[in-house]
């Protein structure tokens, strides 16, 4: 597909950047979706990774057919249980109504954002959902502004 975004979600990488942690329930829709949109276009220096506070056995599909619709593929998807070493290592966390539920250290550099999970909406409600995700991403990609100060910077291109 010409023009198509390949994305692909890794489980581990280099601590040399700054890590934006999106935490929803389950880790099937909100968290993912906004961990995919974020990497898509990551400001130079942070990278987003997610995870869910009970997480599920498997990412809601239509994430991946919401994502292929504005030119994003992902690979495969493992919801995980949010830790407290991923809360460490996140620079930024936003979670989606769960804050209360995450690991202590979250709550200083957190942030709730008050969208609604999947359950019950339309096709064109979870579009509109995605679209007010990639809304509020471009504002925190705005605020997040100059690179991330990693302790050690990365060299990698890409």
């Amino acid at each position: 597909m010409v023009g198509t975004r390949i994305y692909l979600l890794h489980e581990s990488l280099s601590a040399s950047v700054g890590l934006v942690l999106f935490v929803c329930v389950e880790n099937t829709f909100r968290s993912v979706l906004s961990e995919a949109l974020f990497n898509a276009a990551p400001p130079p220096g942070w990278r987003a990774e997610s995870a869910g506070v009970q997480a599920a056995a498997a990412i809601n599909p239509v994430v991946v057919d919401l994502l292929a619709e504005i030119g994003i593929r992902i690979g495969p998807k493992t919801p995980r249980t949010v830790t407290p070493e991923l809360i460490a290592a996140a620079s930024r966390v936003v979670t989606f109504g769960c804050l209360d539920r995450c690991p202590i250290g979250a709550k200083d550099k957190a942030e709730d954002w008050p969208i609604p999970g999947a359950t019950g909406r339309s096709k064109e409600e979870l579009r509109a959902i995605r679209d007010e995700l990639r809304r509020r991403i471009a504002d925190l990609q705005i605020r997040l502004g100059a690179p991330a100060s990693p302790k050690v910077r990365s060299q990698r291109k890409g």
